[in-house]
């Protein structure tokens, strides 16, 4: 995803590396023109050209605007619809819009076939083989077939007096995946 997004000209000499083949060689200094993994603004700024694009596409695109501001955590993206035909329409627009930003959708899952008749295996996380049972992510692990959440804690012995402290020690353990 940091790749797909472009640094503006004026701002590519703050985005630099030093390279060089070998100890022999001169060191070589290249200006990065992508948003580049690993850098301190890049999570912050795919967020924010996420949302941007959501911005810009709000009138064009009026049911995948909430979903790329609300159901996004970094590139992944979890929806969902009341039935399947706005399903399909949230699809088509989410696909529209990321486009549009020249980004493309992949590792689709859903729990209805129909949802992913038109997605190219390539780009399909879920097959709806017998052997294939769970979808994980952000920590989560889902059953399409049954359309269960799923999650695994380990529990550790309680201490024998309970105070606010354990507990808040306890809470903080626990992995939140909206925040």
């Amino acid at each position: 995803m940091f790749r797909q997004i472009k640094v503006q000209e004026h701002q590519q000499d703050f985005l630099r590396i030093l390279w060089r083949p070998s100890p022999e060689e001169d060191i070589v200094s290249y200006r990065l023109k992508t948003v580049t993994y690993g850098t301190k603004p890049a999570p912050y700024l795919a967020t924010r050209c996420l949302l941007q694009l959501a911005h810009e596409g709000k009138n064009k695109y009026p049911l995948a605007t909430p979903v790329i501001e609300n159901s996004t955590y970094m590139d992944d993206i979890l929806s969902g619809a009341d039935d399947i035909t706005t399903a399909k329409e949230m699809q088509r627009q989410l696909i529209g819009l990321m486009k549009e930003g020249c980004f493309h959708l992949y590792k689709w899952s859903a729990n209805s076939e129909e949802l992913l008749k038109d997605v190219p295996t390539e780009n399909k996380e879920f097959l709806f083989n017998e052997n294939e049972e769970l979808v994980k992510t952000l920590g989560l692990s889902w059953r399409p077939r049954e359309d269960t959440f799923m999650y695994q804690m380990n529990l550790q012995e309680v201490p024998v007096t309970i105070t606010k402290r354990t507990v808040l020690s306890f809470i903080s353990k626990l992995y939140d995946f909206y925040f």
